[in-house]
């Protein structure tokens, strides 16, 4: 979802973003020529000052230099190392796409005949299809610098450009982070709506509290058995594993305070109970009875919360139609600010397969 050299050797559809960006930011540059061809006659020194760009545009440089602000400040926001992590199995598609559809193959008839001459009788049906799929909503937000205190985007432009750049870009993230999480109630299409990683529809659920349905367990307070049997291939953890047929999650992602949790002594009993000794952490003894591969703390989460999932393209996928990109927006008088779009489309598809399976899992105290 970001533009580098990477991203951009690796993938030809993202390079065509990249390529439409830039050209953007061209048709800026060349409008904002004529702009100020036209109207440098009637310009005082000041409003002149104020207009003058090095060469016929902002340039690569400072272009370089926002782009690469971008980049360095993708890992700064809470939660985005979630979303850098499923990078790896993101689905990149035409920004003219507004949702992800799939299909989900149906049951077919499960005759099947054995016999001497392989002749019939046998069925010659064929399968349904049901779909489902995902929004791709786009997310924009603004930040400009004053025409005046630009002084053309000299060197002291560029530094309140990124300044400006910096302080809106972690509220862009922000967002987008919640998105991926949460979802938007607000968004929906044809039917198909904006839902996250814990709510979504195809994530399977735990209800750690005491409600109706809940296994009523604290996990950033249980002791070491109690944690053992919620995790472990009997427990609650373990039997959604089994029942959607994962053999062990990829990432396992925990608060802190179930992290603390996990990260105690593991005291070891001898002489009866009479004495102990550290066999290393809570973590370290019930790890291999857990069906995850790698447990992580995140600051995403709080509390009695954690989430789970196969990193498979069939089961979770990034849906980007945009990479996160800035493009200025047009200067139509000498007078107007310079100001600057930030810009990404993107969603979150999380898939069942025809037979029901997931492999995400989220747990919290739910209602």
């Amino acid at each position: 979802m970001y533009f580098t050299a990477e991203t951009l050797a690796t993938n030809g559809r993202l390079l065509r973003q990249w390529e439409s960006l830039w050209a953007q930011r061209n048709i800026w540059d060349k409008s904002h020529k004529l702009m100020t061809n036209a109207y440098k006659g009637a310009m005082d020194q000041e409003t002149l000052a104020s207009n003058a760009l090095l060469g016929d545009g902002l340039g690569r440089d400072f272009w370089a230099e926002i782009d690469r602000q971008i980049v360095q400040m993708r890992d700064q926001e809470i939660g985005m190392e979630i979303i850098n992590d499923l990078m790896s199995v993101q689905t990149i598609l035409p920004v003219g796409k507004t949702a992800k559809l799939y299909n989900v193959v149906g049951d077919i008839a499960d005759d099947v005949s054995i016999s001497l001459d392989g002749q019939p009788p046998y069925s010659f049906d064929h399968t349904e299809y049901a779909s489902d799929g995902d929004p791709i909503p786009v997310f924009t937000a603004g930040y400009g610098v004053n025409w005046r205190v630009a002084a053309g985007l000299n060197t002291v432009g560029i530094d309140l450009v990124l300044d400006s750049q910096a302080a809106k870009m972690r509220k862009f993230h922000k967002r987008r982070v919640n998105y991926y999480l949460n979802g938007d109630a607000t968004i929906q299409v044809q039917n198909y709506p904006a839902q996250g990683l814990k709510n979504h529809r195809n994530t399977i659920k735990i209800n750690l509290g005491a409600g109706a349905g809940g296994v009523n367990i604290d996990l950033t307070t249980a002791a070491t058995d109690a944690l053992l049997a919620f995790f472990g291939q009997a427990g609650a953890f373990g039997a959604r594993a089994r029942a959607n047929q994962v053999d062990a999650y990829d990432v396992l992602w925990v608060s802190y305070e179930i992290w603390a949790n996990l990260a105690r002594p593991y005291l070891i009993n001898i002489n009866n109970g009479a004495n102990g000794v550290i066999g290393g952490s809570v973590m370290t003894a019930i790890m291999p009875f857990i069906p995850a591969k790698v447990i992580k703390p995140t600051y995403a989460l709080s509390g009695n919360e954690f989430l789970a999932y196969q990193r498979r393209q069939d089961v979770v996928s990034p849906l980007i139609g945009m990479a996160v990109g800035v493009v200025p927006l047009p200067r139509p008088m000498p007078q107007n600010n310079y100001n600057f779009q930030i810009m990404s489309a993107e969603g979150l598809q999380v898939k069942r397969d025809g037979a029901g399976l997931s492999g995400v899992l989220y747990g919290a105290n739910l209602a």
